[in-house]
């Protein structure tokens, strides 16, 4: 059997039947695409058979040699891990290669985070970056706000609808793995979405609180909320790296350093 054939699917079985993100399915896919790689470079068939141990050893240590971190090799290994399970229980495979194959050790890393002062001059810098559109200007200082002040992931501010929001009660709907919590806002954050909402786009098609604004028909994407934290980045004086997985992170140390108990801040953040 194709190794394209039974990686089809694979992915089917995973969008139809395991109803996965497109985000997971994009991973999957950037997941065996280098194996693919390797495999016409090794003047190897590409079916079934170049599953086996020995050929997928090589292949990661091929990764190592070409300067690829062990992260991002467990990263690639975990992708090609998923496949060959589906492929076992499928009846493809008599049993897992990976059960054959050690991960690499992970050196311990604390999350970065950034201080009051670094988080307060970010959020300086996105109001003092003018945009040509008002509506993207008071749209990016909103998005930044909800990440410092609610710790929500992104997915979680993609998703949010119109109708998740309620700023006389204080609150927004989020919902992230099938579940759903209310997540308080503070009057600076409160703030900000109301100055959004008066310049926010009109969508008859779309019900996303935040929409591309050079796009009529599509909400905010993840390449758009990307192109938020690099345009921030040359505005801001330290280095460390910002991303909504930092300000998340930002969010829930400065809970614990303002003495919030951490069952509560599990509970805020979700």
């Amino acid at each position: 059997m194709k190794l394209s054939d039974a990686f089809q699917e694979f992915i089917n079985f995973a969008t139809l039947e395991r109803c996965l993100e497109p985000t997971t399915i994009d991973w999957y896919q950037r997941s065996i695409k280098p194996f693919y790689k390797y495999l016409r470079h090794k003047l190897l068939q590409p079916d079934l058979e170049a599953l086996a141990v020995q050929n997928l050893r090589d292949y990661f240590i091929s990764h190592r040699h070409n300067g690829n971190s062990p992260r991002t090799l467990i990263n690639r290994m975990q992708g090609l891990r998923s496949f060959c399970t589906f492929l076992v229980k499928r009846g493809y495979l008599p049993k897992n290669p990976f059960l054959e194959i050690e991960k690499p050790k992970l050196a311990r890393r604390l999350p970065e985070f950034l201080d009051e002062e670094e988080a307060r001059e970010l959020l300086q810098a996105c109001i003092n970056l003018k945009r040509f559109y008002k509506s993207r200007w008071r749209r990016d200082i909103a998005i930044i706000a909800l990440f410092l002040f609610t710790g929500i992931r992104k997915r979680e501010l993609l998703n949010l609808k119109l109708q998740d929001l309620n700023l006389e009660r204080g609150y927004i709907r989020v919902f992230a793995k099938s579940k759903e919590r209310l997540v308080s806002l503070n009057d600076t954050v409160k703030e900000y979405l109301s100055e959004y909402l008066e310049v926010r786009p009109k969508r008859e098609v779309l019900d996303n609180l935040f929409v591309s604004t050079n796009r009529k028909t599509i909400p905010l994407t993840y390449q758009g909320l990307y192109d938020i934290f690099r345009d921030l980045k040359g505005q801001v004086k330290f280095k460390k790296p910002i991303s909504p997985q930092i300000l998340r992170h930002t969010f829930c140390t400065l809970m614990l350093r303002n003495g919030v108990n951490i069952r509560d801040i599990q509970l805020l953040a979700g």
